[in-house]
């Protein structure tokens, strides 16, 4: 594949189009930036880098006089079938235009790619179908997998850590989370998550103090209604269990004892995923877990705290795509 970069290109141009370079680079693509001779005006420039090149495909892109607009060229010089794209960057902040201008003609790129595949096939249609060698040279494979989503795979493993607390009762406890996720084609995902084997918030009444242990497991749905994007909004929702173990200490004549109790559990979350690499994401959630019964921590008849009415979650973890 080859980027055209007009002669005496504008700085904005260039700086654009290496950031557009390495985006593709990282989508699997082999890129290279030839020169053109000319920038008078977008269709000789591309004949030009035509002759010069002999490419699967053929990209430019040229900035408006003005800066604030440009025009992105897709060249097929097998069939020279061309697909002309605007890009319009008006109402940008002029430190943000050269960001802007990389990311939509990327996106524009990627969809006109995958145009001229589908035109090309629908060409092939009548004929006989050419061997599968022939194809692949005919459009690069690479091409295909650049429209992908980022995951590989529907199967995915969640690590990361999360403070937990019940504001006015049980205070803060940081406690470890482990996720199997299930994501199948679509924006809905499945997620197993588990929580606990972590500190032990301490509850002072007027007779003694105690120790407070919670561990939690849940069945989530998430909907991730822009599952293409690299910063992806998420929200959930889940149903589950929550234990919760107290180890009490008592003055004389008073006696500490241990009690464990198990709950019902309903969550609700939101959070943004963002992919660091192709089969690595980060993600960042809040949450807000109740149960029932919830937890109460007494001490003889009087309530020291109570917890999970509702208690609150934020996670930090990473997701790795098997």
């Amino acid at each position: 594949m080859v980027l055209v970069r007009p002669g005496a290109a504008d700085p904005s141009i260039s700086e654009a189009l290496i950031r557009i370079r390495g985006e593709l680079v990282a989508d699997g693509f082999d890129v290279e930036l030839l020169d053109a001779q000319s920038a008078s005006a977008p269709r000789p420039t591309m004949d030009d880098a035509g002759q010069q090149a002999g490419s699967a495909a053929l990209i430019g892109l040229f900035l408006a006089p003005d800066g604030q607009a440009a025009e992105l060229w897709v060249v097929d010089p097998r069939t020279n079938e061309t697909l002309v794209r605007q890009i319009d960057t008006r109402g940008e902040a002029r430190e943000h235009i050269v960001e802007v201008l990389a990311v939509r003609a990327v996106e524009l790129l990627r969809a006109s790619l995958l145009e001229l595949l589908m035109s090309s096939r629908r060409s092939a249609a009548p004929a006989a179908a050419p061997p599968p060698s022939e194809v692949s040279r005919q459009v690069p494979r690479r091409a295909e997998r650049s429209l992908d989503p980022p995951r590989r795979s529907m199967w995915g493993v969640e690590l990361g850590g999360g403070l937990l607390a019940s504001p006015g009762g049980i205070g803060p406890a940081l406690l470890l989370i482990a996720r199997l996720r299930v994501a199948p084609p679509g924006p809905i995902e499945g997620r197993l998550s588990l929580a606990g084997l972590g500190t032990a918030p301490r509850v002072a009444g007027p007779q003694g103090s105690a120790t407070v242990q919670q561990r939690f497991g849940l069945v989530e749905l998430a909907a991730l209604p822009w599952p293409e994007l690299r910063l992806r909004p998420r929200f959930s929702v889940g149903l589950g269990a929550l234990h919760v173990a107290v180890d009490g200490e008592a003055s004389w004549p008073y006696r500490g004892v241990h009690s464990a109790q198990w709950a019902f559990a309903a969550d609700a979350g939101a959070g943004v995923e963002f992919g660091i690499v192709r089969r690595l994401d980060v993600v960042v959630e809040a949450h807000a877990l109740v149960a029932h019964p919830y937890p109460v921590v007494r001490f003889v008849e009087t309530e020291a705290a109570r917890g999970a009415r509702p208690a609150l979650l934020g996670s930090l973890s990473l997701v790795g795509w098997l």
